[in-house]
C-alpha cells in the first residue's frame, strides 16, 4: 500500500499483487548480485590447486568454422572409455572418440573459459588471461592475451604442424596441467599451471629474441677496415670552401609625395542637401485684428 499526500490530506493507494511481487524480486535479485559477485572474488583467492597425471589430460586446437580453431581439454577417466586417439607426427592428429558415444562418466572436458584458465605462482589469472589459439606461420600456438595491454602475452604451447582436423597442442616446457581444488576437493576446472621463473626459461628456448644481422655493404661515411700490417691509405685533403660573392644591393628610388589637391574654399566640401530643397516664404506675423471679435 502506498501513501501520498494530496492538497493536505493522506491518500492511501491500494499496489496490486504482481507489481508488489515485481519490485520485492528486483530488490532481492539485486542483493543477490552484490553478494555472488563478493563472493566470487573471495572463493577464488581461496582455490587451490592439485596435480594430475599429464597422460590423462590433453589440449586439443578444434577446428570451426573457415581456418578457425579454439581450445578443448579432455580429461580421461581412469578405467572407463577411451576418450581419444593419437597419431601422426609434427602434428599430431587427435581422433575425438568421445563424439561417438555417451561420455558421461568416461570423459570431462572444457570446452571456454569456464572450464580452463592461466595459473601462475599459485595465484589465478583467469580474469586477467584469455586463452585463444591463433595461427602463427606453419602452425597454430596457444596464447594467453591479456585483457590488461600493459601486461605480457604469454605463450604455451603450438601444434608443431598444420593440418585440417583435430590437433593436439604439445604444451611447452614449465608448463603442466593441474585441477582447480577447493576445500581439498577436486573441481572440474582446469589450469594451465606455471612458475615465473620457468616461463621466461621456456620462452627464451622457444622464442629466442631475433638479433639484428650487420649488413655485408658498408655504409656511406663508415671508415674502411685497416688490415694489420698495411699502411693506412692517406685521405685526400678537403677542398677549400669558396667564399659566396655577395650581390651588391641596387640603392631603390627615393618615393615621390603625393601632391596634394587644393581646396577650393569657396566650394563646400561636403554637398549642401539644403540647397537642393526650395526656398523658404517668411512668414509674416499675424495681425491682432483678426483676434478681436465685437462684444
Amino acid at each position: 500500500m502506498l501513501i501520498s499526500r494530496c492538497y493536505g490530506r493522506i491518500v492511501f493507494h491500494q499496489i496490486p499483487m504482481k507489481l508488489f511481487f515485481s519490485l520485492k524480486l528486483a530488490a532481492l535479485a539485486t542483493l543477490t548480485l552484490g553478494t555472488v559477485g563478493f563472493s566470487a572474488s573471495s572463493a577464488q583467492a581461496q582455490f587451490t590447486e592439485s596435480a594430475v597425471d599429464q597422460s590423462k589430460v590433453v589440449a586439443i586446437a578444434r577446428p570451426y568454422g573457415a581456418g578457425k580453431f579454439d581450445l578443448l581439454v579432455i580429461e580421461q577417466v581412469p578405467n572407463k572409455k577411451q576418450c581419444w586417439s593419437e597419431s601422426g607426427s609434427g602434428p599430431v592428429v587427435i581422433n575425438p572418440l568421445l563424439l561417438n558415444f555417451d561420455f558421461t562418466g568416461h570423459c570431462r572436458r572444457a570446452t571456454d573459459s569456464n572450464g580452463y584458465s592461466v595459473r601462475i605462482d599459485g595465484q589465478d589469472y583467469g580474469l586477467e588471461y584469455l586463452l585463444r589459439v591463433v595461427p602463427r606461420g606453419n602452425e597454430l600456438v596457444l596464447v594467453a592475451t591479456p585483457r590488461n595491454p600493459k601486461l605480457p602475452e604469454l605463450v604455451l604451447g603450438s601444434t608443431q604442424g598444420l593440418q585440417s582436423g583435430f590437433m593436439k597442442i604439445q604444451l611447452y616446457p614449465g608448463w603442466q596441467f593441474t585441477k582447480r581444488t577447493f576445500n581439498n576437493k577436486a573441481l572440474g576446472h582446469f589450469y594451465f599451471s606455471a612458475s615465473q621463473a620457468n616461463i621466461q626459461t621456456s620462452s627464451s628456448q622457444s622464442q629466442p629474441p631475433s638479433q639484428p644481422q650487420p649488413s655485408s655493404q658498408p655504409q656511406d661515411n663508415a671508415p674502411s677496415p685497416v688490415t694489420p700490417g698495411t699502411p693506412a691509405a692517406p685521405t685526400p685533403p678537403a677542398e677549400p670552401v669558396k667564399p659566396v660573392s655577395e650581390t651588391p644591393v641596387t640603392p631603390t628610388e627615393p618615393v615621390k609625395p603625393v601632391a596634394e589637391t587644393p581646396v577650393n574654399p569657396e566650394q563646400p566640401t561636403t554637398p549642401n542637401r539644403v540647397a537642393n530643397y526650395p526656398p523658404k516664404r517668411p512668414v509674416s506675423p499675424p495681425k491682432l485684428e483678426n483676434f478681436r471679435k465685437p462684444y
